[in-house]
């Protein structure tokens, strides 16, 4: 069962991907710019161009886990980001059931890593 109260890190990819991507692409995506202390118990969320849908990645104790999101009546409130940040579990939330974050101090810059 996968819990996000055990989630250090969520991390929003500032980058938008192909939704075809699916678990080794995403997994070397992120392997690329993270060790792996920081991948453990971490969350990673990627967002297509049109912002219809959303895939976390995430790697705890019993496996890697590859969720994908697809609202049908309206599209995910992604911020346009210039690169990585990490969110809270509130704001997380938030961007899972279509709403809107509102930038704050709560974001911070993850080391200014720029994905591609």
């Amino acid at each position: 069962m996968i819990e996000f109260k055990n989630c250090k890190n969520i991390y929003l990819y500032s980058t938008k991907i192909d939704m075809r991507f699916g678990l080794h692409k995403i997994q070397m995506l992120v392997a690329m710019n993270f060790k792996e202390e920081e991948i453990k118990n971490s969350a990673f969320v990627f967002c297509n161009k049109t912002n219809a849908q959303i895939k976390i990645y995430y790697e705890d104790e019993y496996g890697v886990w590859l969720l994908q999101n697809r609202l049908d009546d309206k599209k995910f409130k992604y911020p346009i980001l210039n690169n990585s940040r990490t969110i809270t579990k509130k704001e997380f939330e938030l961007i899972c059931k279509g709403l809107e974050i509102i930038e704050s101090e709560g974001y911070k810059d993850t080391k200014n890593k720029d994905y591609f």
